[in-house]
């Protein structure tokens, strides 16, 4: 398997985790908010949404191209070590939940629209993605390589938060 087949794959499977959690979910059970506190399966799931649509537009317009291959050190982990929240991160102010979604439906369609976005891109994209950097908002300056494993990771995440208030 190639690395666009690899990253693909990834993407894949960060989607197929958040909507294998939220089937069959209603939209009086996606609103109530867990006892921790925490956000709600539909704030989740706009959280989700929202932060595809950003991170994809930095993909897109911010990525510079780097002399040098950038180090694959990271990759091999990357998704999983995202994926299972170890580690409690706050989410930036501009990709909080403030109920853009009448309903967790609406938030899903969202959420795979813009993952939709990130696929072609990918799929069409002509240059090599570990020599190319982008600023990502928490972690720093990554490959674009990375950049993509983490944005298929985040959906994973937090279908885990999802499994973890609904005690699954």
């Amino acid at each position: 398997m190639n690395d666009r087949d690899q990253l693909l794959a990834s993407l894949n499977a960060g989607r197929g985790e958040l909507l294998a959690v939220v089937e069959g979910v209603t939209d009086e059970q996606a609103g109530v908010k867990p006892a921790s506190g925490d956000w709600s399966v539909l704030e989740i799931v706009e959280h989700v949404a929202i932060g595809e649509k950003m991170l994809w537009r930095l993909l897109k317009t911010r990525s510079v191209a780097v002399e040098e291959e950038m180090s694959r050190n990271r990759e091999a982990v990357l998704y999983e070590r995202l994926a299972a929240r170890g580690k409690r991160v706050e989410a930036p102010e501009f990709v909080r939940p403030t109920g853009r979604y009448a309903s967790l439906g609406e938030a899903v369609v969202a959420f795979l629209d813009a993952r939709e976005r990130t696929v072609k891109w990918l799929e069409s994209c002509d240059f090599d993605l570990r020599r190319r950097a982008v600023e990502h908002p928490l972690a720093g300056t990554v490959s674009a390589y990375e950049f993509i494993l983490i944005m298929a990771a985040h959906p994973a995440r937090h279908a885990r938060q999802i499994q973890e208030g609904r005690g699954q």
